[in-house]
């Protein structure tokens, strides 16, 4: 490799940008490792499980989060990309209220399940609940903030923004157990750690485009497309995050608090490899939009992103197959986890195929072939199902999710093959 090719892979945006967003969410990530290793210390096997219980539901129906961010992401990027100022009030407007009334809706559903969710999760404290519910609502009306934000390739705020939200959990969750509050401070500190950001993404947000009544936008015409748009998208981000967080509830359900508890730490072990490659991924789907717009090739992109998540995540498999107790001593090295070494090494090979479905996802999504829901809501499904039908240990877990992950990128690669050469 000459200087010359080794120069435009530096600069390249996909390199560039994930740098940049890699730092973030090194800072991120370390800040997010302080935090589980300070709960797993802090607190008891039993209420640690019952922590990553309650911020599982916070992942579960950031599905709204992530699939609205993603919305926003597409239409941000397409008026950058065509220099079209006017549309962002109309997007942000339109945004504002959809996002509200998804939010209000799913927070009245979340009261009604106070009838049978504490006794499902083994929750004795409702309000511990009604927190986690209030976190839910401001993570999804973040999301048209932060999806203006990506789209415009906002990655430099966006990487902090992504480190201060884990810096306040941790910094208010180990504050909270200190002055006797235990899980309770904690709850209250991780929704401060989602509010305080989004208060920060609004402002700058809104200072750089002020709502216009006549911005010279066809009304009709966008939200039309929008609402399209966002329903197939919704769907397709639903799948796939049922796949990577309905686990730990699950698990939470069918087996005992210790069990589960345990689990919780080897997902947090096994998705640091996804956390690693995570900047990828937020860089890679305004980008695609960005050169689709243009038409420009995106396939060079599409490879650059896959090799550097394959490159990852296979390194960091070897690590744990080869020496788990060595990752063990550094997340959990409390002896209540040691009987997690021998399944760390599968749950890295999961990961490693989820990871690249989850690029091809994201290639999908980003150009606006939303028909992928199928796929995901079919891997969901079937991913609960065998769950349900066979949970006698945790190597049945991994491997169900394993079987998942395998054929869901299977079918993302025959479905790109279809959409490449499908008129030869």
């Amino acid at each position: 490799m000459n200087i010359k090719t080794l120069k435009n892979l530096i600069t390249h945006p996909l390199i560039s940008g994930s740098t940049i967003i890699f730092i973030g969410s090194m800072l991120a990530n370390v800040f997010a490792y302080l935090f589980n290793l300070s709960m797993g210390r802090l607190l008891t096997v039993q209420d640690y499980g019952l922590l990553t219980s309650l911020v599982s539901i916070v992942s579960l129906f950031a599905i709204f989060q992530g699939s609205l961010s993603g919305i926003f992401t597409r239409f941000a990027a397409r008026f950058k990309a065509n220099d079209n100022t006017k549309a962002f009030s109309s997007l942000l407007l339109n945004g504002m209220k959809f996002t509200f009334i998804i939010a209000a809706v799913i927070f009245i559903f979340f009261a009604v399940s106070l009838i049978f969710l504490p006794s499902f999760l083994k929750v004795q404290n409702p309000l511990l609940l009604i927190i986690v519910f209030a976190t839910i609502f401001f993570s999804i009306f973040s999301s048209i903030a932060f999806g203006v934000l990506q789209g415009e390739m906002k990655f430099y705020l966006l990487s902090f923004l992504n480190a201060l939200g884990p810096f306040l959990k941790i910094a208010l969750g180990v504050l909270a157990i200190l002055v006797g509050l235990k899980i309770f401070g904690v709850i209250v500190g991780i929704f401060l750690s989602v509010f305080i950001p989004t208060l920060i993404a609004f402002a700058f947000v809104l200072k750089k485009h002020p709502f216009q009544r006549n911005n010279g936008v066809d009304e009709t015409d966008f939200v039309k497309e929008f609402k399209n748009y966002s329903f197939y998208f919704f769907l397709a981000t639903l799948g796939i995050t049922i796949i990577s967080n309905t686990d730990i509830i699950l698990v939470r359900h069918f087996f005992n608090e210790t069990i589960s508890g345990q689990y919780a730490a080897l997902s947090l072990m096994g998705k640091a490899i996804f956390y690693v490659t995570s900047p990828i991924y937020f860089v890679f789907f305004p980008l695609i939009t960005h050169k689709r717009e243009k038409n420009e090739s995106v396939l060079n992109t599409l490879l650059l992103a896959a090799s550097i998540v394959v490159l990852c995540s296979v390194g960091l498999s070897f690590v744990y197959f080869l020496f788990p107790h060595f990752v063990l001593s550094i997340f959990f090295p409390a002896q209540a986890y040691a009987i997690l070494a021998p399944y760390l090494g599968p749950y890295s090979l999961y990961i490693l195929l989820f990871s690249l479905a989850y690029l091809f996802n994201n290639y999908f999504l980003s150009i606006g072939e939303t028909k992928i829901y199928k796929f995901n809501l079919f891997a969901g499904a079937f991913f609960v199902l065998f769950i349900v039908l066979f949970h006698q240990s945790l190597y049945q877990v991994i491997g169900i999710l394993f079987v998942i992950s395998f054929l869901l990128l299977v079918s993302y690669l025959l479905y790109y093959y279809h959409l490449t050469h499908g008129n030869d």
